[in-house]
């Protein structure tokens, strides 16, 4: 995983709360991680997440 050359895709911009943030990125550093990179690692877990919540409850009607 890692982030696409430049201009290849749409840029997405959000404001967390400051703790958050902070708390974040301090994170991703610890792993030696770009924030963007840990980002699109958690934005792919929760879409499998909801994919699989979203499975549930149709097998489930």
């Amino acid at each position: 995983m890692g982030r696409p050359a430049t201009g290849k895709t749409k840029v997405m911009g959000f404001r967390p709360p400051k703790p958050l943030r902070d708390e974040f990125e301090e994170l991703a550093k610890a792993e030696e991680r770009s924030p963007s990179d840990a980002l699109v690692e958690a934005m792919h877990d929760w879409v499998k997440r909801k994919r699989r919540e979203q499975a549930v409850k149709e097998s489930e009607a």
